[in-house]
């Protein structure tokens, strides 16, 4: 087993949530930038009422993005960004309702946010580390 000890570990800590922010943060701007686009893929996924979802999730990966970088309110925000990214992986890739080449594309997206999802469950039960800003 490979032990890191601190300052090290601290620094792969915030390397980790800098990481997992940067998936959420580019999401959240995306959204907010093509905001009908964001909109169009919600009603396609049945989400509605669609404005208020859209603008939830910009705020949420945004607001998440920055929590985990700056390590304030990480557990809360992995937590929250954790439940987010299940829902809406099963709202939107559920690649048990599809078949073929459809069914292998969307249960690779659906396995890479389990890995997300692993990830900032992780960030929660570890905490921020030394590395707080």
């Amino acid at each position: 087993m490979i032990v890191i000890e601190e300052p090290l570990a601290s620094w792969f800590i915030l390397l980790a949530r800098c990481c997992l922010a940067g998936v959420f943060l580019v999401s959240g701007i995306h959204k907010g930038i093509w905001y009908r686009d964001a909109g169009q893929e919600f009603s396609n996924a049945g989400v509605r009422p669609v404005w208020l979802f859209v603008w939830l999730t910009v705020a949420l990966h945004l607001i998440g993005s920055l929590a985990l970088i700056s390590g304030r309110y990480l557990g809360e925000a992995a937590l929250a960004l954790a439940a987010f990214t299940v829902l809406a992986t099963i709202q939107v890739h559920c690649f048990w309702r599809m078949e073929g080449q459809m069914r292998l594309d969307r249960s690779r997206i659906a396995m890479a946010h389990l890995a997300i999802v692993g990830g900032l469950i992780l960030l929660a039960v570890t905490g921020p580390g030394r590395l707080v800003l």
